[in-house]
């Protein structure tokens, strides 16, 4: 059965603003941690998009090529760790030592229309990338639904989208230019400096800093994206399908309730055509709603009710127009995320005990979840290396304390299998991580001593996560 998404957004607005409870608006969320402070004259503090990771770096760089990289690279004192987008969550880049952004980085290097090819700079961002290859005639096979990203960020992290035909945007790469923390720029490829390319495919950051990045793109292509609001349930049971018969598919299961948003993007036909409109502030008013109810007994139950008197048949929004552009979505809501990349086969079952453990325990959320697929890939520090898999991803509001939240969910992750995604937070460190990486986690090691011997390229965190002392 189907919702009709847009008479959905607009009852779920009714029912959380027009007097449904007046006055029963009880918080059933903590608090999120404080910001930092910043004290006039001291450093200038750098922060990430979601707000939880912060540093002072004592000096800052933004080199506008590789000559000056490689120079200020060398000299560098400390911990050096580069940044493109800020939006990891999970501490990668903090150093209060030396800071490069790669912002100064970007554009189009070079391109082959014969071969589909595209050489960038690692600075570029997801969104001006698809607008470059357009000029081109050529496109990313898949990309992000976040395109804020920098490609160098988003390929050291492994970063995703959906579609059991696509590995992740590592799996793209075929080349690429990495300065050294010693000061030399090394071109990394299968065939040349191949161990290096291996790691350097996914590698946190930790082996340098990527300047150019060569990817394999193909021709140019428009998308149509059709959003549905489903049971949970009825989506599962036909999962294998679906995956199957979209080029991309995702769905989105709302906590505490028996509903879910699907996703369905295919190859645009010459006679689709838009319809509705996602509303932007559907998770402000899913949360509003969400809130109003909280004091009641049983409140995730007639919050389950609320949502079900809002539904119709009848598909709701379709997008159309250039893959880039479909592929994106806006995020206006600041968010804290967890994700874990479990085997294709336990992802249905994986769902189900995280839904089920919200409910049975009153776990007071409502930011959906996220389900995607991804292929398998051969890449040493790809959280996909080895196996077809699925991502499921858990939100809190940027503004509330996700702690308590992620604590009861994470240990379910891990009872199937699960890799951390290397941009979300996860509390694993260097002996649960190197036995789920155990076919090259050594590799990669050697490959990171060779290039790094002291360690420069380090901070506190990823010294936690490589077991460094």
């Amino acid at each position: 059965m189907s919702f009709d998404r847009r008479r959905f957004l607009q009852g779920l607005a009714g029912a959380a603003t027009a007097g449904l409870l007046p006055g029963c608006t009880k918080q059933p969320f903590e608090a999120a941690e404080p910001a930092f402070h910043y004290e006039p004259g001291q450093p200038i503090p750098w922060m990430n998009w979601a707000g939880n990771q912060h540093c002072y770096p004592a000096h800052r760089i933004a080199p506008t090529g590789e000559t000056e990289l490689v120079e200020r690279l060398k000299r560098a004192k400390g911990c050096v760790r580069a940044v493109g987008a800020s939006h990891s969550f999970t501490a990668l880049v903090p150093t209060d030592d030396t800071l490069i952004a790669t912002d100064l980085m970007a554009g189009l290097v070079g391109y082959d229309d014969q071969s589909i090819q595209a050489e960038l700079w690692a600075g570029t961002r997801l969104h001006d990338t698809g607008r470059l290859l357009e000029a081109i005639g050529q496109a990313l096979p898949n990309m992000p639904d976040v395109d804020r990203f920098a490609l160098g960020g988003a390929l050291a992290n492994s970063a995703h989208a959906t579609g059991v035909r696509f590995g992740s945007m590592s799996s793209q790469l075929l080349g690429l230019t990495l300065a050294t923390p010693s000061g030399e720029l090394l071109q990394c490829s299968d065939t040349e400096n191949p161990d290096i390319f291996q790691a350097a495919r996914t590698s946190l950051g930790a082996l340098g800093i990527v300047t150019r990045v060569r990817l394999q793109n193909v021709e140019s292509f428009r998308l149509t994206e059709v959003n549905q609001i489903e049971y949970t349930e009825d989506v599962l049971d036909d999962l294998p399908r679906r995956l199957e018969a979209h080029r991309h598919f995702e769905f989105l299961p709302l906590p505490n309730s028996d509903l879910s948003v699907t996703v369905s993007t295919d190859l645009a036909r010459p006679d689709d055509r838009e319809q509705g409109a996602d509303d932007p502030d559907a998770l402000i008013k899913l949360r509003r709603l969400y809130e109003s109810i909280s004091w009641l007994p049983g409140a995730n139950l007639v919050y389950d009710w609320l949502l079900k008197l809002n539904m119709a048949e009848g598909a709701s929004t379709v997008r159309t127009g250039r893959s880039y552009t479909v592929l994106a979505h806006p995020r206006l809501v600041r968010f804290r995320e967890m994700e874990y990349i479990l085997p294709q086969e336990v992802g249905p079952a994986c769902l189900r005990e995280i839904l089920q453990t919200i409910r049975d325990r009153g776990i007071p959320a409502c930011f959906p979840l996220e389900y995607r697929a991804v292929a398998s890939d051969d890449i040493w520090l790809s959280m996909f290396q080895g196996r077809p898999s699925v991502a499921i991803a858990v939100h809190q509001f940027g503004d509330l304390d996700h702690r308590a939240y992620f604590e009861q969910i994470e240990p379910i992750f891990w009872k199937y299998q699960g890799r951390p995604h290397w941009g979300k937070l996860h509390t694993l460190d260097s002996n649960r991580l190197k036995n789920l990486y155990s076919a090259h986690w050594q590799d990669f090691q050697d490959v990171r001593e060779s290039l790094d011997p002291g360690n420069k390229m380090l901070n506190p965190y990823l010294r936690h996560l490589f077991g460094v002392v």
